[in-house]
């Protein structure tokens, strides 16, 4: 029976390649792999102390694309979102897991035809996510996802063919999915879930123009659980403390790092500009997951140079495009992720078009002790500015008393 199994599976595996253009021929692939591999992979994990803790979920939105411009309204209407993700649920093999209260990892794969709108064309997008636990009751739960990731377009801005598609310059976009939703065991297989969210496409103003693609709707999904489930690890494996010592010590951490952007404005003002980015963020940790602070910036924008001759300004100065600014800052640890929210005030600086508020976006990667890379997307007021891409030095500094036993 195993062997009739295996080769019913590699002949699925094998039309799904040839057919992925077909939603309905997925989903009923994936449904009947699901059944046929369950009875093996059950007896598979039997032995196992924790298993891989996987499942299979199919969602379905109705939703509309939100016109945050009044050139966009052109676009309004109502379509349907789908999604396939695989999901795995965490049990706290890590520390940070158990912290955020065994939140679910993934990977989504989003298709939508955009409504019938011959100008925006469909999108795709795999975006990978997390869903954190807000509320939790044994076999209901309240819960928010982030995912981040790639998004494809098939159709773009074009002076000549596509004029009328203000809202992307790009093919390639950022991939942006935020949602509440309420998810309901309904046995020890089958998980049924209700939401609503937000799917945002974007190219940081990589490419312009970049108003961006925003869709809002309610979904539906239906998870199936691929091997039995893994029993949380309590939070008492946690040490306290260092062995053999009370910490009576706090710690102030320095995050100091540069940014390269890139602005393609060849539509607007005939060319493609770099953003210089310099900053520093000192963060004080306040829980396992939270650091909070303030962060200082120093930002070099070569097309405040041009915007500012367009306007009649004499810029013999360029050093007076320098926009220095202050900002409040916020961390969320996950391992060696961090997620950092910047809201800040410019000092100076001429060129003045975007107010003087600014938001920065940010994803940290600790690659050692003392180094990271990072990725940031500079906002003012909800509009993309660009994207920066750079490294950074972590300096960690502990005060206090230690007390060895």
């Amino acid at each position: 029976m195993h062997k009739e199994n295996a080769l019913i599976i590699l002949d699925l595996r094998t039309s799904l390649t040839h057919s992925v253009t077909s939603t309905h021929f997925l989903l009923s692939s994936v449904i009947i792999l699901i059944l046929l591999s369950a009875p093996a992979r059950s007896q598979e994990y039997e032995h196992k102390l924790f298993t891989s803790n996987m499942m299979v979920e199919g969602r379905f939105y109705y939703g509309f694309l939100y016109a945050q411009h009044i050139e966009l309204e052109r676009f309004n209407g109502h379509f349907p979102v789908f999604e396939i993700n695989l999901r795995q649920e965490t049990y706290g093999k890590h520390i940070w897991e158990r912290a955020f209260g065994y939140p679910e990892v993934g990977l989504t794969f989003l298709y939508t035809g955009l409504g019938k709108s011959t100008e925006l064309g469909s999108a795709f997008s795999i975006f990978p996510f997390i869903d954190f636990p807000l509320v939790r009751h044994k076999k209901i739960s309240f819960n928010f996802r982030f995912g981040l990731g790639v998004g494809y377009l098939t159709k773009r801005f074009d002076r000549l063919t596509n004029y009328k598609n203000l809202a992307i310059g790009s093919h390639i976009n950022a991939s942006v999915n935020l949602m509440f939703l309420a998810r309901y065991k309904l046995s020890g297989r089958l998980t049924l879930s209700l939401g609503f969210g937000l799917q945002h496409f974007s190219n940081g103003s990589l490419k312009l123009p970049n108003y961006g693609l925003n869709i809002l709707g309610v979904n539906a999904g239906v998870a199936y659980r691929l091997a039995r489930e893994n029993k949380p690890i309590s939070d008492r494996f946690i040490p306290p403390t260092e062995p053999y010592s009370a910490i009576l010590r706090h710690s102030i951490e320095f995050d100091i790092g540069v940014a390269l952007g890139w602005k393609n404005m060849k539509s607007v003002l005939g060319k493609n500009f770099l953003v210089y980015h310099l900053y520093e963020n000192t963060f004080f940790p306040v829980k396992r997951k939270s650091k909070w602070g303030f962060g200082l910036d120093l930002s070099y924008d070569e097309s405040h140079v041009k915007i500012l001759e367009n306007q009649g300004a004499d810029v013999t100065n360029k050093l007076k495009i320098v926009r220095p600014g202050i900002n409040a800052a916020y961390m969320l640890v996950l391992s060696k992720l961090d997620f950092i929210l910047n809201l800040g005030y410019y000092l100076g600086g001429q060129e003045t078009s975007n107010g003087p508020f600014y938001e920065k976006i940010s994803f940290q990667y600790k690659f050692s002790k003392d180094f990271y890379a990072n990725v940031m997307l500079k906002v003012h007021w909800g509009r993309a500015d660009y994207i920066g891409w750079g490294f950074g030095l972590h300096i960690e500094k502990s005060y206090g008393k230690k007390i060895l036993k």
